[in-house]
């Protein structure tokens, strides 16, 4: 499953040269994340509810090209790897149809004690999501 954002840059994202400042990405992907699992059926608000977190552990971003007001950008996201406890999501970022960066996130599943929680013990039918919309070899387009 492949999932499309769309954001609006803002002003005040942007530094004295006029390009989106490299702080701004992350809250973007976040975006596209949570856009991720509302489509995949398993939304923030649900995780909130069973007391579930996937928190970030880590973040890596390959910038390609600046990102520039106004404008709006277009983020692709994909499941790049999951298992009982981790999840890796992948993203491309446009801008003008060009692609301007690519990340990923990784992740570790959290239960309401802010422990590792194997999501295929605990939430078979959640798991069940996850797999479901991993799709091997499917990469985000030009």
């Amino acid at each position: 499953m492949v999932t499309t954002t769309e954001i609006d840059v803002r002003y005040p994202d942007c530094d004295m040269m006029g390009a989106a400042h490299h702080s701004v990405y992350a809250v973007w992907f976040e975006a596209a994340r949570m856009d991720f699992f509302k489509a995949m059926g398993f939304s923030f608000r649900d995780m909130a509810a069973l007391g579930i977190n996937p928190p970030l552990v880590d973040l890596h971003v390959q910038y390609r090209a600046p990102v520039r007001y106004p404008g709006r950008v277009r983020i692709e996201t994909r499941e790049s790897f999951f298992a009982p406890k981790k999840l890796q999501l992948r993203y491309a970022l446009y801008f003008e149809d060009k692609l301007c960066a690519e990340a990923e996130t990784f992740h570790i599943w959290t239960g309401p004690d802010g422990r590792s929680l194997n999501m295929e013990e605990h939430y078979p039918a959640v798991y069940a999501k996850i797999a479901a919309a991993y799709q091997k070899g499917e990469e985000p387009h030009d």
